[in-house]
């Protein structure tokens, strides 16, 4: 077959028309969709601003209180706590320096006991310092005594006057003896049935009614009674 063909059916003879296509009427084209109207494009437009418009309107009514309860609600319930920060500036302080105050303490020292020395040699307030002498540190002698053989002391018991006890000293050994008695210048010490007497004079030894020995004092002193 050649083209362009030569039979019937074909272009005829002499090639394609001079003059073109003969002309004819002009066929429809497409059916055109209702919604590219301009009217109905400019519809559409003003629906979707009216329904933007009204959903910003009702954000905008919805009343904080009902916003807050939707928050809980999404929280479960518990309300959030707000924090409130106050700052509280106080006035600087006034340092007052202290003044220190010194007490002075005044100490009172009780000077000792003026302590009379007896005017019998080797002795002292005390006694004998060889013995016999009193016991305690603070017993004074109120009477000290020596003769060829023997040494008596008489002391005190402290400060309590009247409270005496008797001590002697003889080659054969010492005695102590309590609650000697005093007249005058003569002190009296009772062993039973054997009494010494002490005075400036001598130192007498009496059982009953019998002198055992009495001894003249070499030395003797004693404090006013």
């Amino acid at each position: 077959m050649t083209y362009p063909p030569s039979g019937p059916g074909g272009h005829p003879q002499g090639g394609y028309p001079s003059g073109g296509y003969p002309q004819g009427p002009v066929p429809p084209g497409p059916p055109r969709s209702p919604w590219s109207s301009p009217a109905v494009l400019v519809a559409i437009g003003a629906g979707v601003l009216l329904v933007v418009v009204g959903v910003l309107a009702a954000l905008l009514l919805i009343p904080a209180d009902d916003e807050s309860a939707d928050r809980d609600s999404a929280d479960g319930g518990k309300p959030s706590a707000s924090t409130f920060t106050s700052t509280v500036t106080r006035p600087a302080e006034t340092t007052t320096p202290t003044t220190a105050t010194t007490t002075a303490t005044t100490t009172t020292t009780t000077p000792p006991p003026v302590r009379p020395t007896p005017t019998v040699a080797g002795a002292d307030w005390q006694g004998f310092t060889s013995g016999p002498r009193c016991n305690a540190a603070d017993d004074p002698a109120v009477a000290v005594g020596q003769t060829a053989r023997s040494r008596v002391v008489i002391c005190q018991v402290g400060t309590q006057t009247g409270r005496l006890y008797y001590k002697g000293a003889a080659p054969e050994g010492g005695i102590e003896l309590q609650f000697p008695t005093r007249t005058g210048d003569t002190f009296e010490a009772r062993n039973g049935s054997v009494r010494y007497l002490v005075s400036p004079t001598s130192l007498t030894i009496v059982d009953g009614g019998a002198v055992l020995t009495e001894e003249p004092m070499l030395a003797y002193w004693s404090l006013p009674g």
